[in-house]
């Protein structure tokens, strides 16, 4: 099983040590480290992929970090989740005899060498192969038409060959304690749902103003135990306009698909059916390919939640790949994007595209994340982005 560091720290200060001591000290050993840059983010951090180790910082924004270890310590899912917590004094008796999950403090800032020891001790440690997701799930293991692990494996490929191959069934990315599933109809992409109601709707909504409590509640425990999404449920039972319902769940499925490129790598599976559940089986599923699909998913990433070694270097260059520039006229592109990629000629810095393009800063980097995910354009920088796909044992193309 890869594994999994979270960094709760502002700075980014450690999730950088972290990745730079980990290419030294393990060469080709998968780790992710994950980062949330204010303590309420690492709760939402967390929903999405279960951490084997947290480093946290105590000179947070918005939470002090004794706060979040209590937090940690008292969800039985990171109770157990070793905590190393960085301050500025070293002072460790007290923290440590209050929380246990707190393994050790490290005066800030860390250094290089004390990372590489920390990490060779608690790091290297094999973890379990198994995936609490795929635990909690009983369903036909014979009926699987592929499963792979996005280690190995492109995110968008799994869609593709979903998509290619005009399956029914649902496609499930094992990220935490509940999978991300994606409802797919002869090839067609339905939604995306899960059945933990916490990670698809974060964001309070005016539209559930038209239910009353109980039958949120009532909407909540279906999904649950269905995966019917919220607002689908509703809808069904005449709380919400069927006219409304549609973009409403598309747009939720979409940003909750856009969540696995912060959750790290991550197992899948795709499960055959002959039909699909009545609530999928009749929603209009989309006309987009699996690209188009993923380009939607995409618009909903958010840079501030991606991995450290997944955000881009200002100063490097785009450049096209070999199939880019036939990719990138089958993509449905927004002004800005189809600005930015005509823009690009291998030879300008980011930082001179977005002057150019008037696209501004943060959207060029949004962008560039797009287009390097999809596979249209390289980056030429210090910092890598998502790398190229290895070819998964038993893919057909």
């Amino acid at each position: 099983m890869f594994q999994k560091i979270l960094a709760i720290d502002d700075t980014l200060a450690s999730a950088r040590l972290a990745e730079t001591v980990l290419a030294q000290q393990y060469p080709g050993v998968p780790v992710d480290v994950l980062v949330a840059q204010r303590g309420l983010d690492a709760f939402d951090r967390i929903q999405v992929a279960q951490p084997d180790l947290i480093f946290l910082s105590d000179a947070l924004p918005d939470l002090k970090a004794e706060a979040v270890c209590l937090r940690l310590l008292s969800d039985p899912a990171t109770a157990n989740v070793p905590v190393l917590l960085m301050n500025a004094t070293g002072e460790a008796d007290v923290i440590e005899e209050r929380y246990p999950n707190v393994r050790r403090v490290l005066m800030r800032p860390v250094g290089r060498d004390t990372m590489a020891e920390v990490l060779s001790k608690l790091v290297a440690q094999p973890i379990p192969p198994s995936s609490p997701a795929r635990d909690l799930l009983f369903y036909d293991q014979a009926r699987s038409a592929f499963s792979g692990h996005t280690g190995f494996f492109q995110v968008q490929a799994a869609l593709q060959m979903a998509f290619g191959d005009r399956l029914t069934g649902v496609l499930r990315f094992f990220v935490n304690r509940s999978p991300i599933e994606v409802y797919v109809n002869r090839g067609r992409f339905v939604f995306a749902s899960t059945r933990n109601f916490a990670l698809y709707c974060r964001e309070s909504l005016a539209v559930l103003e038209q239910a009353s409590l109980g039958q949120i509640i009532e909407a909540q425990q279906a999904q649950a135990v269905s995966g019917c999404p919220l607002f689908l449920y509703l809808a069904l039972r005449g709380v919400i306009s069927q006219e409304d319902v549609v973009p409403l769940v598309r747009e939720h499925g979409h940003r909750l698909f856009a969540t696995l490129w912060t959750a790290g790598r991550v197992p899948f599976e795709f499960e055959r059916m002959d039909s699909l559940p009545d609530f999928a089986a009749k929603f209009p599923a989309s006309g987009d390919d699996a690209d188009n699909w993923v380009l939607h998913a995409l618009r909903q990433s958010k840079l501030d939640r991606l991995p450290a070694g997944l955000r881009a270097d200002p100063n490097g260059s785009p450049v096209y790949t070999r199939r880019g520039v036939e990719l990138v006229q089958r993509l449905r592109l927004t002004d800005p994007e189809a600005r930015f990629a005509a823009a690009v000629n291998g030879a300008e810095s980011l930082l001179s595209l977005a002057k150019r393009t008037g696209c501004g800063m943060p959207e060029s980097l949004a962008m560039l994340f797009r287009f390097t995910t999809l596979g249209v354009m390289d980056y030429w920088a210090g910092q890598a982005l998502p790398g190229a796909p290895l070819a998964l044992a038993g893919q057909r193309r």
